[in-house]
């Protein structure tokens, strides 16, 4: 197929600018030397869980930034005073809206088909919920490039005389998301939720997700 002079001359123009943009990208020149903020542990959300679980995830999902700014608020945390455990973690960047949102709260138990319909409706973005599916052999968990979502059992009818309760974990990512973004914010999501079980002093087992 021969192509007309400016049709070669656009060709060679694109495949410059691609090959500059590798170049740019391997030797960390503009736009891509944005510095990345360390994150200390004494910096992230404690509803995050344990730091050397949650700091690799989240360097595993949050774009790079110059600095990172942790807002964390726990309420509750009591299985002889009303369930009414509930967290909320957004990190953020500079003067951008945040870039990810982690909560938590305990609610009833209920099937996992009607509390999944319910947990989309938490999202922030419904770009968040493509290609949500389970990250476990456990119905009630669910993932995507930018979501992550547990119903986490916590307290136990038997044991109680009341309805079970379970907590509700989400984590969502505020930037597209792909495979490896799906990985840490399970992770993350994994973590909440050792805390929550812990901080909500739950009395059923906490099992972790075949992933």
């Amino acid at each position: 197929m021969n192509l007309t002079r400016p049709k070669v001359l656009a060709a060679a123009g694109v495949s410059l600018a691609l090959i500059l943009a590798a170049i740019a990208y391997a030797f960390n020149f503009p736009p891509f030397n944005e510095r990345t903020g360390e994150i200390k542990a004494s910096d992230t959300c404690p509803s995050l869980g344990p730091p050397s679980s949650a700091i690799p995830a989240l360097k595993k999902t949050l774009p790079r930034r110059p600095s990172y700014s942790f807002d964390d608020t726990v309420t509750g945390g009591s299985n002889t005073s009303g369930l009414d455990y509930g967290a909320s973690c957004l990190v953020t960047g500079e003067n951008e809206s945040p870039l990810l949102a982690a909560r938590s709260r305990s609610m009833p138990a209920e099937p996992a088909k009607s509390w999944l319909k319910w947990v989309k409706t938490t999202a922030i973005s419904n770009n968040s919920l493509g290609s949500l599916t389970p990250f476990s052999a456990d119905e009630k968990t669910a993932a995507s490039g930018k979501f992550a979502a547990i119903f986490l059992p916590c307290i136990s009818e038997k044991r109680n005389q009341s309805p079970q309760y379970n907590i509700s974990l989400t984590v969502e990512l505020g930037r597209p998301g792909d495979a490896s973004t799906r990985a840490g914010l399970i992770h993350l999501v994994e973590s909440a939720a050792s805390y929550a079980h812990k901080k909500a002093r739950c009395n059923m087992p906490l099992e972790h997700s075949d992933n």
